[in-house]
């Protein structure tokens, strides 16, 4: 073999740089974007791109969010566990967006009302013993009968449940159940009539509204309780109840909008007050009729009026009762919703969508015969009409 033989050299590979301009073009398409936001946050929001790509392919399904189910005059509907809940004289049902049936448990309701809370929603009747409650994924948490009947009933926006029952040897009952339903307070009011309650999150304070008759007068109070604390007679002087007198106003619903802070509705004013018994501010409702309100489980509400000449006005408040934001409406409200930083307003002519403070985000005349709105922390809304659901999606 000749040594003279020069080996021939492995050819080289030639470099590929395709990867690099793929890289350089993501970047200059993510900076676009992060501008755009910044610039356009309105258009371009954060809200949009999760909607974006969590809706993406099911925005065009023509079965994606039209529920069909049982309605009636007294069916209530609440957002629960990314579906829709249905409440009526027959029990309660909840469905997934595909209308799928998830749970139903069956009961007798003369006059359901629904409360929903964190993984917690409760369907109860004033003056009825049964109870029934959902919790996330459509699992049983109440199918019984209690030993009293109903007064009033609460859910914090962590899943803690408050309720009052007539029972025989007092004027009321206030229960207090975990997440869990496991009873985690009970007290029995041997000397007020009590009407409303409302449980905090963690269930550290129970608040309930009484009501009493003196020379044909009615006067009323909250009383709020420490849930850690055994109470035996709210009259006594030892005990750490705080007790605030609020005359002849009757309160028709209490609700903790944050661990420390809770709004009692009444029939001419919204009185917004602490723990403490000290009241943050107090707003009348004698320059309008209020249509409809409702509560996000951040902490603040969205409640409609109705004016003089068929216009309406709707307003936004923090839970010290402060204005974040307010609109006057040419047309009448049939329902409000609130979830998350969203509000959403039905009207006789269309669906509105606004973020806390009442700046428009979205709004659709395609209502069909919706009565109400259901408002869901990602900005899309379910219109809810008789025995159906439509989801708007921005």
């Amino acid at each position: 073999m000749s040594s003279n033989i020069t080996p021939v050299p492995a050819p080289t590979r030639k470099k590929r740089f395709w990867w690099r301009w793929l890289l350089l073009i993501l970047s200059v398409l993510l900076v676009l974007l992060l501008a755009a936001i910044l610039i356009f946050p309105q258009a371009m929001g954060r809200d949009k791109l999760i909607r974006y790509f969590r809706y993406m392919g099911l925005r065009d399904k023509e079965s994606y969010g039209h529920i069909s189910f049982e309605g009636g005059a007294g069916s209530v509907y609440a957002n629960f566990d990314d579906g829709l809940l249905v409440g009526n004289e027959n029990g309660l049902t909840l469905y997934s967006l595909d209308g799928e049936q998830k749970n139903f448990i069956q009961g007798s309701q003369p006059a359901p009302i629904l409360r929903t809370g964190g993984e917690v929603s409760l369907l109860f009747s004033p003056g009825s013993s049964y109870v029934s409650a959902i919790g996330s994924g459509g699992t049983t948490l109440l199918d019984e009968v209690l030993s009293g009947a109903f007064i009033d009933a609460s859910v914090s926006a962590d899943g803690h449940l408050a309720y009052l029952t007539a029972e025989s040897g007092c004027k009321a009952v206030a229960t207090v159940r975990n997440p869990k339903m496991e009873p985690v307070f009970r007290f029995s009011s041997k000397t007020r009539y009590l009407n409303a309650c409302a449980v905090s999150e963690k269930g550290e304070y129970l608040a309930v509204a009484s009501l009493e008759e003196a020379e044909s007068i009615y006067r009323s109070g909250v009383t709020i309780l420490r849930t850690d604390e055994d109470v035996a007679d709210l009259e006594r002087e030892e005990n750490t109840a705080v007790r605030l007198e609020l005359g002849n106003r009757v309160v028709y619903e209490l609700r903790f909008l944050d661990r420390t802070r809770l709004l009692a509705v009444t029939q001419d004013e919204l009185i917004f007050l602490n723990t403490e018994g000290k009241i943050l501010q107090e707003i009348a409702l004698w320059d309008g009729q209020l249509i409809d309100y409702s509560f996000s489980e951040d902490g603040w509400m969205l409640l409609a009026l109705n004016e003089n000449g068929g216009s309406s006005r709707i307003l936004t408040l923090d839970g010290a009762g402060k204005i974040l934001g307010e609109q006057s409406l040419t047309d009448r409200v049939r329902s409000v919703s609130a979830a998350g930083g969203c509000a959403a307003v039905l009207t006789d002519q269309a669906l509105s969508t606004y973020d806390r403070k009442l700046n428009p985000m979205d709004q659709s005349l395609d209502t069909l015969s919706a009565t109400c709105v259901i408002a869901r922390a990602d900005g899309t809304a379910l219109l809810v009409g008789s025995g159906g659901t439509k989801l708007f999606i921005p």
